[in-house]
């Protein structure tokens, strides 16, 4: 098991911390920080992760590392893919288990709603997803219940906050270029180096498609498909918290199915117009040219972009369609959400032309303090120019800007 002594008793004192009410940003107050420190600029940063550089094999897959930068490549049927996954992160996996076991532990009054949250995410599981665990079963160490356990940290975990920009047209300086900040519970710092790119090529015919997330996700909060359709999650809970259906399939697993489907931004349209949400969420998707918001939740769904002038899209935590009925929540409830938007928004229109992948790294790094959206919440960053299918991925506490050439691995 990778996790090392140190880092485990770190874990459980940290545990012991949160149950005295004492977050990570208290426990950095009194001194130096990496946390909100700056990033190197896109120029300081030298050459791409490429398929070529993987270091590590088995079977059809491939790992490739850079820092804290983890890319795994996966070929073949869903139970290969399963197999090659299962044998190549099983390290990170270990420390996934570990942390979650500890979560766990620390919430054992609530054991209930874990199990259940649990036994909703296996009963509710794709054929082509069982058959993944089922390979990563035999490669792991772990069974399919431990996998599909791991699979459900975020929701056992706490809610993700999130905030995106997008900018095309007038708004860019050449290609359209996105920005994410992914924010979530603060003890959840300690997975910075269980955070992975996964590419999947299907040999059911199914489009390659990379995800971004924890390692053990089987899901889409971020993704990338091979024809340039991108999507991400934020949470729309604050705005629409309405009570979440129990035999649905989770937003996040019908999410990852759409990438492996849509070869243009339209089929996503379709997508949200037929597919049922189990949640309430702000889905920001995007092309080659131009992008969408969709405010989905288990009643329906509306567009939240058309707010803005065309070429520019920025999105937080509440709805803001004003066709919904929900009443606009506070900035408590939407952890600051209204001023973390406006911000983004100053910002790219200060920058109106002028945004590209460095610009935007700089307008989705700079922290609420400093009129920007970034956060002491913010677990990762990821700057996205879906033309080129390129993504460049920074981790809060590690490895800084990191280029990831995405196209290499999708026509490999």
């Amino acid at each position: 098991m990778r996790i090392k002594v140190k880092r485990a008793i770190a874990v459980i004192s940290f545990f012991a911390l949160i149950m005295q009410g004492i977050t990570l940003s208290n426990l950095f107050a009194s001194g130096p920080s990496r946390v909100m420190a700056a990033p190197k600029t896109a120029s300081s940063v030298e050459g791409s992760i490429t398929a070529s550089d993987a270091v590590q094999t088995f079977e059809m897959g491939r790992k490739a590392e850079r820092g804290d930068i983890k890319v795994v490549d996966l070929r073949g049927t869903w139970r290969q893919m399963g197999r090659q996954y299962g044998s190549l992160m099983k390290d990170e996996l270990e420390d996934v288990k570990a942390f979650l076991d500890i979560i766990i532990e620390a919430n054992a009054g609530n054991a209930e709603k874990t199990d259940r949250i649990v036994e909703l995410e296996t009963a509710q599981t794709p054929y082509r997803i069982s058959e993944f665990f089922e390979g990563a079963a035999e490669t792991s160490g772990m069974t399919v219940q431990q996998l599909q356990t791991i699979n459900a940290v975020e929701r056992i975990g706490g809610l993700p906050k999130c905030s995106v920009a997008m900018a095309w047209g007038k708004y860019a300086a050449s290609d359209l270029v996105i920005g994410r900040n992914y924010d979530y519970s603060d003890y959840f710092a300690l997975l910075k180096d269980d955070i992975a790119v996964t590419v999947y090529h299907p040999s059911d015919g199914a489009l390659a498609t990379a995800t971004i997330g924890y390692v053990g996700e089987i899901y889409a909060v971020n993704g990338l498909n091979e024809k340039g359709i991108f999507l991400e999650l934020n949470n729309g809970k604050p705005s629409a918290n309405v009570k979440s259906p129990n035999k649905r399939v989770t937003g996040t697993t019908m999410l990852f199915e759409s990438l492996f489907e849509a070869d243009e931004l339209s089929d996503m349209e379709f997508f949200f117009n037929t597919v049922n949400c189990s949640s309430s969420y702000i889905i920001n998707v995007a092309d080659e040219n131009k992008g969408q918001s969709f405010e989905w939740c288990p009643i329906g769904v509306l567009h939240g972009e058309k707010t803005l002038p065309d070429g520019l899209l920025a999105s937080t935590n509440y709805y803001v369609n004003p066709n919904w009925q929900f009443d606009v929540p506070t900035e408590e409830k939407s952890w600051l959400g209204q001023i973390r938007r406006n911000n983004l928004i100053d910002l790219c229109e200060k920058n109106k032309g002028k945004i590209d992948e460095k610009k935007m790294m700089e307008i989705i790094n700079k922290t609420v303090e400093e009129g920007g959206a970034k956060n002491e919440l913010t677990v990762y960053q990821m700057v996205v120019v879906p033309r080129e299918r390129r993504l460049w991925l920074q981790i809060t506490g590690g490895s800084e800007w990191t280029p990831v050439d995405l196209d290499s691995f999708f026509k490999s």
